[in-house]
């Protein structure tokens, strides 16, 4: 992804924000201060100065999610399912709230693991904003995969994700991280799940794939702030 992508990307995640809810800082600034970076996400950039030993606690902002619109609104025949060119498919607009809401509380129960930082309801002195966003959202279920028998699915989906760290006192940018990634869990990045696909299977994923999302970054955080210290 380069740089002038990202940007966009970052843009239009932060216009999301802006609609989305009340903001926790009155206005995020810095962002073209960030400079690129090694880490654990294909993209990030991050402020030189950034010191993360002054952090000890985290505040979630209200994650962003937004779907592709549009995709097929049939399975088609189970013939072309296991050909693997049907597809993306509609999100139902009861899928996009399950899967916001299963998301957000994954991530949640995850950061809240750290031991080296607190999540808090509200932002400080020594605060961390954590804003994320899950962008272009697209989905390789079929409407009911509980009607098709034997479908096997290489992934749920696929994802844009960005991360934004935003000092809750000064609304600076400390850094910024994205990738395109797709829904699976890690164990099955490179081939299809052994087991057909349910509702159930499909929802079990989701979750794992969030979780070790959200490790990736409760590690990358950790991993910053033990090496500031």
């Amino acid at each position: 992804m380069k740089k002038i992508t990202f940007l966009l990307v970052c843009g239009v995640l932060m216009a999301g924000f802006l609609h989305a809810q009340e903001e926790p800082v009155e206005k995020a600034t810095g962002a073209d201060e960030l400079v690129k970076a090694k880490g654990r996400f294909q993209e990030t950039w991050v402020r030189p100065e950034a010191d993360m030993s002054r952090y000890a606690k985290l505040y979630l902002w209200q994650p962003e999610f937004q779907f592709r619109e549009g995709g097929a609104t049939s399975a088609g025949s189970t013939a072309r399912m296991l050909r693997g060119d049907a597809g993306p498919y509609a999100v139902r607009a009861e899928d996009r709230e399950r899967f916001g809401k299963l998301v957000s509380d994954t991530f949640v129960a995850e950061l809240e693991r750290s031991k080296m930082f607190e999540v808090v309801d509200k932002p400080g002195p020594g605060t961390l904003i954590v804003r994320a966003g899950f962008l272009d959202i697209t989905s390789d279920v079929p409407p009911d995969p509980n009607s098709f028998a034997n479908v096997y699915l290489a992934a749920v989906g696929e994802a844009t994700i960005v991360f934004e760290l935003i000092d809750a006192e000064t609304g600076v940018i400390q850094a910024r991280a994205a990738e395109r990634r797709l829904i699976q869990p890690e164990q099955r990045m490179r081939g299809v799940n052994s087991v057909p696909a349910n509702s159930a299977s499909v929802w079990a994923d989701v979750e794992r794939w969030a979780r070790q999302e959200a490790q990736t970054l409760r590690r990358a955080l950790e991993k910053a702030k033990k090496k500031a210290e």
